[in-house]
């Protein structure tokens, strides 16, 4: 799907991955890469660029790519950020619950109107089968014991949501053979507990449309499979088009992490320099200088330093990799931080409305 199409998008679903901590890992899963997760001063700016941008948006969820509520103070903090911001749209969370119970009134207070809740089975047997682990705190437990924290936490989360106010969508993926055959009877408990609706999804070789037919005598009942979604801006693959930030007559020019001065090829931590590119006289984006970076070390003065001393007439910094501290950072400061490996001269062009601009991928 190229941008083109979303071009003509006029109405999304807006996905924000701002969840850095996991709480689980399902046994099929192996062991995927987790890709970063935005700051909330991040996740703010891309529904600010999407509205810019011509957008209307008609709800913004916070999600992955760990769990919201394995890192609820940033998961507060993104939505006390994300007030202004909502404007109608409804404000959702993907969660497998845990903690559920102790944070429902105040993301009630805060907005949200849909929990999606993770729950793939009311069988602590079960769980140990599709769980790798579970951590339902900040400590490890033995699965046996996650496992029976999981399966009540996750009712009494249900239970919590509902009485605050926020509608609970129970989220099921089922895997032949292993929690297929407890469809019904988990969405009879769901039922019984508060939630309003079901969706379920799972396995090609299942029969998921009888499987809904079963579990709709007990909650009103959809196919989920997740589609392609629109990352935001500065994370890979990023739609160009639309994440771009923009140069300002306060910030005009682009800082640039890189060892060869060819291609963005560093993280942020490592760099001694940053490269400054912005434009000339006639307007055409060129090299301009070379600015040394503060020593390593020193935490948030650090960032402070660097957004002060080399980045202070910047409007994007461009790297391989960088960490949520310096985004944060960077971000409140409106430095977009884009996370790429790619050449420098086609990058820079693209920033300042030239060349050929990324294709979104399915």
């Amino acid at each position: 799907m190229d941008e083109g199409m979303f071009n003509h998008l006029m109405i999304l679903d807006v996905k924000l991955p701002v969840a850095p901590l996991a709480n689980h890992r399902l046994a099929r899963g192996g062991d995927k890469k987790v890709e970063k997760a935005l700051v909330p001063a991040e996740a703010v700016a891309w529904v600010q660029a999407l509205r810019k941008g011509g957008k209307a948006i008609q709800s913004i969820e916070l999600c992955g790519p760990g769990d919201v509520l394995a890192s609820v103070s940033t998961t507060l903090a993104c939505l006390e950020l994300l007030q202004p911001e909502i404007r109608g749209a409804e404000l959702r969370l993907t969660s497998l619950g845990l903690g559920g119970v102790e944070v429902a009134p105040d993301l009630a207070r805060l907005g949200v109107k849909t929990m999606y809740l993770l729950v793939d089975t009311v069988q602590v047997e079960t769980a140990m089968k599709l769980y790798a682990w579970i951590r339902p705190g900040k400590k490890t437990v033995p699965l046996a014991k996650a496992a029976e924290l999981l399966i009540r936490g996750q009712a009494e989360a249900v239970q919590a949501l509902q009485a605050a106010g926020i509608r609970v969508v129970i989220r099921t993926t089922l895997v032949s053979g292993v929690n297929d055959a407890e469809v019904s009877a988990l969405a009879e408990q769901m039922a019984g507990l508060g939630a309003a609706a079901m969706e379920i999804g799972g396995e090609d070789s299942l029969d998921l449309e009888k499987l809904s037919v079963q579990a709709s005598k007990y909650l009103p009942t959809a196919g989920y499979r997740p589609g392609p979604e629109l990352p935001p801006p500065g994370m890979p693959h990023s739609c160009m088009e639309i994440s771009m930030p923009q140069p300002s007559r306060a910030r005009p020019n682009v800082a640039v992490v890189s060892s060869n001065g060819m291609d963005v090829d560093m993280h942020l931590g490592q760099a001694s320099q940053v490269l400054i590119y912005g434009p000339r006289d006639d307007g055409l984006p060129c090299l301009l200088k070379a600015r040394k970076t503060p020593g390593s070390g020193g935490g948030s003065n650090r960032w402070q330093a660097l957004a002060k001393d080399c980045l202070h007439d910047c409007f994007a910094l461009l790297a391989t990799h960088a960490g949520d501290a310096p985004r944060k950072e960077f971000a409140e400061l409106g430095i977009q931080v884009i996370l790429t490996e790619d050449n420098i001269e086609g990058l820079v062009d693209v920033l300042y409305g030239g060349g050929k601009k990324k294709k979104c991928k399915n």
